[in-house]
């Protein structure tokens, strides 16, 4: 059994998509959780140090998150997720996360609090989070309260975002999607600086990961039958739903991530009518160069929306 008080989670990969549902199970169980700070230029260049170069730019600032962390809590939340439908899997990096850290980190004697399922396994959340309650010394009807909570905090949660994000799909300016996964989308050094570059230009900035998950999911099918990332059939699935709502859309990818290299040629080919730029983001400094592109992108949706291209 695991005795620890404080928890920490870095606030990269998955995070962004679970991070609501994670801190709310570990603290209505009575644990206390530290979240690493935003993302910045040195949690990266930390991050960078500790990992080999063909390592994606997320799991670079993973790692950056993760060092900020040490010394600071009892244990790091690292899970191992690997899907739980055979169609609907994960990318290697998440199902080896927890050996991964504790390999990097090793010199460090890093205290990992993991929780571990594949597609295989036939388990279910509830059943994960409940397995992980009682590793931490809770029970059952505890850890069962506790995850229902937390379950229901995070669809509060993700519900207010889609209620914020349907407002501005009615207003009238220049609607931008940013389609990617939610933790290059989100982080404050990747794609919170698209974000910023598009509200500077009056762009509504809408996000793929904001849409209904179920809704999407099921939407991807009609895309691809056979691609078997749970995250980019999100990605597809909520892009389908919402292109004909918005004036442009941006791919976002973090160099350099397999899925989405394969996924995302796809959808360029697939997607008819809307301009679509490919961004791929990666570990230079400054977002000038990005910055230009967009310029031209949003001048492009503007002259089509007056009339241009022969509409």
């Amino acid at each position: 059994m695991i005795q620890i008080h404080t928890i920490g989670i870095p606030r990269g990969l998955m995070a962004y998509r679970d991070g609501v549902l994670w801190k709310g199970f570990f603290e209505e169980l009575g644990f206390d959780c530290i979240v690493s700070p935003k993302s910045d230029r040195e949690i990266l260049e930390r991050g960078t140090a500790r990992a080999v170069d063909e390592t994606c730019l997320p799991f670079k600032m993973y790692l950056g998150h993760v060092m900020w962390l040490l010394g600071k809590c009892d244990a790091i939340f690292v899970p191992r997720t690997g899907g739980y439908n055979a169609r609907e899997k994960m990318c290697t990096r998440y199902e080896a996360l927890p050996d991964l850290i504790r390999n990097i980190f090793r010199e460090e004697q890093i205290r990992v609090l993991t929780v571990s399922y594949d597609w295989y396994t036939k388990t279910t959340e509830e059943k994960v989070f409940l397995e992980l309650g009682i590793s931490l010394g809770r029970t059952k009807k505890e850890s069962k309260k506790a995850y229902n909570l937390a379950r229901k905090h995070q669809e509060i949660w993700l519900k207010a975002r889609g209620k914020g994000q349907n407002q501005a799909l009615e207003s009238d300016g220049i609607k931008v999607l940013l389609a990617g996964h939610p933790y290059v989308l989100h982080d404050a050094y990747m794609g919170g600086e698209l974000a910023h570059i598009l509200q500077k230009m009056n762009a509504e900035v809408i996000y793929t990961d904001y849409a209904d998950r179920e809704s999407a999911l099921k939407r991807s099918y009609d895309f691809s039958r056979v691609m078997p990332w749970l995250i980019n059939r999100e990605i597809t699935g909520a892009l389908f739903l919402l292109k004909k709502k918005v004036d442009g859309i941006i791919l976002v990818s973090a160099y350099p991530c397999g899925p989405d290299a394969l996924v995302n040629d796809m959808l360029i080919r697939k997607v008819k009518n809307i301009p679509v730029l490919n961004l791929t983001l990666d570990a230079q400094s400054g977002t000038a160069g990005v910055e230009t592109r967009i310029e031209s992108f949003i001048d492009i949706i503007r002259y089509q929306k007056a009339g241009g291209y022969g509409n």
